[in-house]
């Protein structure tokens, strides 16, 4: 950003303003200490920083604290989170919870908000969904198979 000739670099001031005061602060600090002490919305909104200014170690940090907080409540709005923002850790947890209860999936009111939202990720879920049943049925079918 400093280095072309936008304006940032010949007046050596960048403005960030799409975040709050408080992420923005939380950022800074994690790229001077390295310490990270948030939570879980914090993790999504420096998450977006992270990935924004390409801050690898950040994003992973934070792809790793918000899997561990996924949870079926969660879930899908996890899941289209990560879809947007390419956080893949979180992406694969999410569908892996979300795949386990698929039986309940339907009844939720974030799904219905996905359907009219984003219905390619609802696709996403159902062919994840039918790919392990068809992978877990054809190993089924193997191991009977056998002597």
């Amino acid at each position: 950003m400093l280095e072309n000739e936008m304006e940032e670099s010949r007046s050596g001031i960048i403005r960030i303003s799409d975040v709050s005061y408080d992420v923005l602060r939380a950022f800074v600090n994690y790229l001077y200490t390295a310490e990270e002490f948030f939570d879980e919305q914090m993790a999504y909104d420096l998450l977006i920083l992270a990935e924004k200014y390409e801050v690898k170690h950040l994003k992973a940090y934070c792809e790793k604290f918000l899997v561990s907080k996924l949870n079926w409540d969660n879930s899908l709005v996890s899941y289209a989170f990560a879809h947007q923002h390419n956080a893949k850790h979180v992406l694969q947890a999410a569908l892996s919870l979300i795949i386990d209860n698929m039986d309940k999936l339907t009844k939720r009111e974030e799904y219905m908000e996905l359907v009219e939202k984003d219905p390619r990720l609802v696709v996403d879920i159902y062919e994840a969904y039918l790919s392990k049943h068809v992978n877990t049925a054809a190993l089924k079918d193997s191991s009977s198979k056998k002597p």
